[in-house]
């Protein structure tokens, strides 16, 4: 049984009988919930695209992105302790 939680845009095409560019087109439209990896990658939750192929579309939420002005410190103040030898 297959255990994968996402499926690739191209799998979601062959399962849909439809090009990948139709996927591709449907992700952008907001009808098919994707997850962008990087730039280059996308992933659909597998949940999400049951619900898409039984003839449900779910509702768009909105996504939030923010631009900071600083860049966060992780780790500042921090002493980093000595490992000893193994």
């Amino acid at each position: 049984m297959d255990e994968r939680r996402f499926i690739t845009p191209a799998e979601a095409a062959e399962e849909l009988r439809v090009s990948t560019d139709t996927v591709l087109r449907l992700i952008a439209a907001g009808t098919l919930p994707a997850i962008r990896v990087s730039p280059r990658i996308i992933r659909i939750p597998k949940p999400a695209f049951e619900f898409f192929r039984s003839g449900r579309t779910p509702t768009r939420r909105k996504v939030v992105t923010r631009q900071v002005d600083y860049e966060p410190s992780f780790g500042a103040g921090e002493d980093i302790p000595d490992r000893e030898p193994a």
